[in-house]
């Protein structure tokens, strides 16, 4: 009897070390914390660090482009349309938005017209035109729903979407390069000279004629086209109309001398 208890004694005292010598489990191992890679900077462009009268000029030039380039079928139409109303109905406003834009390129009108020269190629650039008028349609929808009060908080978003497809074709060379290439088509509606520009309605033939003299005055750029005056039928008004360009690029060159001068830019008929 004395053995068996010291036999399970002994047996005891061996699991109680072997249980004590038995090496503790490791501390779990925290998981590393994610680091936030910071999102890098817009790349900038013509359109960074605008005010908010700016960015509501800058936007206007993007309309225009869009109803010169977005074609004539249901959406291009209808941003013509929403283009044409924008500034029939928001003269004030952009009267405003144009005045800010002078005061920051100064009195040189050669200046404003380089500006917007290259404004209105940023939004023409040839390899980012599909997309661009994608979102053209949308955004010039957006716009005639906009009050007037309200296009200077509008117009800086607005002007994001616009330039993403620049930065989605920047990310693709080779398209750049093949659409860079490739030709531009025109088309014309019927009856009607392919990229004729009307910079505005005036009332009577001699105040359109000192319109287009005060035009040639603020943009020496604009002698290149020749103007003319057609009577509104019922009305005491004359159109100045301009054209034809002889090719897109044309048609961009002459609504950024007609913006430089604060005139207004619609296409009439024949716009691709």
């Amino acid at each position: 009897m004395r053995k068996t208890i010291a036999g399970t004694t002994l047996a005891l005292l061996i699991a109680g070390c072997a249980h004590r010598d038995k090496p503790a489990p490791p501390p779990p191992v925290e998981p590393p914390v994610p680091v936030e890679t910071p999102t890098p900077p817009p790349t900038p462009t013509i359109n960074s660090d605008l005010g908010p009268e700016e960015a509501v000029w800058h936007l206007r030039a993007a309309l225009n482009v869009a109803a010169l380039s977005c074609g004539q079928g249901p959406a291009g139409a209808a941003i013509v349309t929403r283009y044409n109303a924008f500034l029939t109905d928001r003269k004030a406003t952009l009267a405003a938005a144009y005045a800010a834009e002078k005061t920051r390129h100064g009195s040189d009108p050669a200046t404003l017209d380089r500006h917007m020269t290259q404004l209105y190629n940023f939004f023409a650039d040839p390899a980012a035109q599909r997309g661009f008028c994608t979102v053209a349609g949308t955004v010039a929808e957006r716009t005639s729903a906009t009050p007037a009060d309200a296009l200077a908080t509008f117009a800086p978003t607005a002007l994001v979407e616009l330039e993403q497809p620049y930065f989605t074709s920047r990310r693709n060379p080779a398209a750049r390069i093949a659409m860079a290439a490739a030709p531009v088509a025109t088309t014309s509606l019927p009856g009607a000279a392919p990229w004729r520009i009307q910079i505005g309605a005036f009332t009577g033939r001699p105040a359109a004629e000192a319109a287009w003299q005060k035009a040639l005055a603020r943009v020496p750029s604009l002698a290149a086209y020749q103007p003319s005056y057609e009577q509104v039928p019922g009305k005491p008004l004359v159109r100045v109309r301009v054209g034809a360009a002889s090719d897109r690029a044309g048609a961009i060159r002459l609504c950024a001398a007609a913006a430089a001068g604060g005139f207004d830019c619609m296409p009439i008929g024949g716009t691709r």
